[in-house]
């Protein structure tokens, strides 16, 4: 499976290009509404503009660490933009380096596989291990099966929010999982069914999943049916690595590795922590973003992980690291899927702010001139969006919009925000005209 883009130039070339390219994009056409406008005047023509934009929702913007211009303050339901707290709290507790492992033992004729919650095996990554178990000379005689420990993690693991759907981003979680615990398949018009990648072999269970489906192009989470994503992992591996040479005679197991015995292979995923956030957060992956919770847990907890603990280890990033008051937020989990999450407006704007050091990480957002980085949320009834506003060296300028209402206006509302507060300068007025 292909997730672009995973390949990265080194930090601070990326930080640069991205601060040319929305400066390049935003000061032609924004220039001259900075200098047209008073600072002093701005909020009140401001907050007139957004009346008719919000009616359930707050707008805020800050200035290197504090809030310069808030409207309708209040706590609201974050959707997806609460995945930059989940990013920040993986780098402070596993760092920006850490790669999710996949650790391989050969007990006689059997092989096993033990998944400590990668996100990011997907079939690209599954032949880089078929190659290193090859070089290591665990191809060179037949494997009566693969056995499959999943023991890391908890086996009953939900996710409030998540539903039955076969929506990719109801995936169930899962130590040991393969493409997102999703199939991407093309079903034809006579109900033939093939592999929608051709880096990915078509397995009984993804063939079995694309009778069901209607003729097109469709990438579905199985899931859904009851199936345990442990099982697919099972059958791509097994496909995947005797594509490479491997000789298996058997369907693939679950079980667990015999005590004492050492790997024989260790993999850690090709992506650093920092790419899979990439991932995360321009596809808004909401499977990725509670894999990195209990992989949170899983380090910090042990065996076997749960959500809860990772959680905690969020709350407490939000109070201890960013000086967050407990009673500014309600977390859930960690993807922004549950309606029970909640977060003050400026509380947001402070996770935004601590973002910064990452912008680069943000998938753009609007169209030219109009384009920033930021995180989109959407559930039913919440538009959020988070990110940077241009702004002179030296100063980082954040924004929130959450958005509770039935209207849709995220859009609108950016705009207003990115002409009032153009690269030129913040366009609050007084403290207390921004507290307002």
């Amino acid at each position: 499976m292909s997730l672009e883009p995973h390949r990265h130039p080194p930090r601070r070339r990326r930080l640069l290009a991205a601060a040319a390219l929305c400066v390049a994009l935003l000061l032609p056409a924004l220039g001259l509404l900075v200098g047209a406008r008073s600072a002093q005047a701005e909020p009140d023509g401001l907050r007139a503009a957004l009346a008719p934009l919000v009616q359930e929702g707050g707008v805020a913007v800050g200035e290197n660490g504090h809030p310069v211009f808030v409207y309708h303050p209040g706590a609201y339901v974050p959707a997806s933009i609460l995945k930059l707290a989940t990013a920040e709290t993986a780098f402070h507790v596993l760092g920006t380096h850490y790669r999710f492992r996949t650790a391989f033992y050969r007990d006689g004729d059997l092989l096993y596989i033990r998944g400590y919650g990668d996100p990011m095996l997907v079939s690209e990554e599954w032949a880089l291990i078929a190659q290193e178990l090859k070089l290591a000379g665990q191809f060179a005689h037949p494997i009566r099966a693969l056995v499959l420990d999943q023991s890391a993690f908890a086996t009953d693991l939900e996710v409030d929010g998540a539903s039955d759907s076969l929506n990719p981003y109801d995936a169930k979680l899962g130590a040991l999982v393969a493409n997102f615990n999703t199939v991407f398949v093309d079903v034809d018009a006579a109900g033939h069914v093939t592999s929608a990648e051709p880096q990915t072999p078509l397995t009984p269970l993804a063939r079995q999943a694309g009778r069901q489906l209607g003729p097109g192009r469709q990438r579905i989470n199985f899931t859904a049916e009851g199936i345990p994503g442990v099982r697919y992992a099972g059958e791509l591996a097994r496909a995947v690595f005797e594509q490479a040479g491997a000789t298996i005679r058997e369907p693939s197991r679950t079980g667990r590795v015999p005590p004492g015995l050492k790997p024989v292979l260790v993999h850690h995923n090709s992506r650093t922590l920092e790419e899979v956030v990439q991932a995360m957060l321009h596809y808004s992956n909401n499977f990725i973003a509670n894999q990195i919770v209990l992989a949170m847990a899983l380090e910090t907890a042990g065996e076997p992980a749960r959500l809860e603990p990772g959680v905690a280890l969020e709350r407490r990033y939000l109070t201890k690291q960013l000086g967050l008051k407990p009673d500014q937020f309600t977390l859930e989990e960690g993807s922004g899927l549950s309606r029970k999450n909640h977060i003050r407006l400026t509380a947001m704007l402070a996770v935004v702010d601590a973002f910064h050091p990452w912008a680069d990480l943000l998938k753009p957002y609007g169209k030219p001139p109009l384009v920033v980085p930021a995180k989109t949320g959407t559930l039913t009834g919440v538009y959020t969006l988070a990110g940077f506003l241009p702004a002179p060296p030296g100063v980082r300028r954040p924004f929130v919009i959450m958005l509770n209402q039935p209207r849709h206006t995220r859009g609108a509302v950016f705009r207003r925000l990115a002409r009032a507060f153009a690269h030129g300068g913040a366009a609050a007025s007084s403290p207390a005209a921004a507290a307002r």
